[in-house]
């Protein structure tokens, strides 16, 4: 999943010498693959409002002596690094949880410097998986998705970019479509990601312990 983020990063402009914000980089993953490309002589500043993805992020970045990035707790209603002008503005997975996005990209914007880049990574709910062929799969998709809903996100942002993009402070250059497909060969593997989050769906009551004891006898 980070080496098709860091495609998406090199594909939209970001290169050497950048200063790029990372909207809601929570412990710094996204804003590590900005630090690898834009290199020493750039500076990629990763903001959030967890404070302790914040600290989690920042000790990180010290230990591995990554001068080149540079964490700050903020909020996006709220944003405290008005000192700055940007070359690229990014993020991940972020707009999807926004209740109202397109103000926020809106004040982004404010941040760039002229002919700057903003590039937002999104995942939506719209796929197609064979529900016969592959229905461990399809019932677990649809848990995940089940679990982001809950938590207030639009699992459908797809649909909506152009227009949280269409103002006049911004040039739409490009909305890109892009899927993953999975096969029992590839690395990009659900089973994971469902046993990091088995308590949340749980709790949720998004799944039952039930599902777990039939997801392999009964799919």
């Amino acid at each position: 999943m980070n080496e098709i983020t860091k495609n998406f990063f090199l594909e939209i402009g970001i290169s050497k010498g950048m200063t790029v914000l990372d909207v809601g980089c929570g412990r710094g993953i996204t804003t590590e693959l900005l630090a690898e490309i834009i290199g020493d002589n750039g500076k990629v500043i990763g903001i959030d409002s967890n404070k302790n993805s914040i600290n989690s992020a920042s000790a990180i970045a010290i230990s591995k002596k990554q001068n080149n990035i540079k964490y700050i707790c903020s909020d996006l209603t709220n944003l405290s690094i008005e000192a700055y002008k940007f070359d690229a503005i990014v993020g991940r997975r972020i707009l999807v949880y926004l209740s109202d996005p397109k103000t926020i990209i809106r004040e982004l914007s404010k941040l760039l410097k002229p002919e700057g880049i903003m590039g937002f990574q999104e995942h939506d709910s719209t796929g197609i998986i064979n529900k016969e062929k592959m229905p461990l799969h399809y019932k677990v998709n649809n848990w995940l998705w089940s679990l982001v809903e809950s938590n207030g996100g639009n699992i459908n942002i797809g649909k909506e970019l152009w227009n949280i993009f269409s103002h006049e402070s911004m040039r739409i250059e490009n909305i890109k479509s892009e899927a993953i497909i999975q096969t029992p060969n590839n690395n990009v593997s659900i089973a994971p990601i469902l046993q990091n989050l088995v308590g949340v769906l749980l709790a949720k009551k998004i799944i039952s312990e039930d599902d777990l004891n039939n997801l392999f006898d009964n799919p």
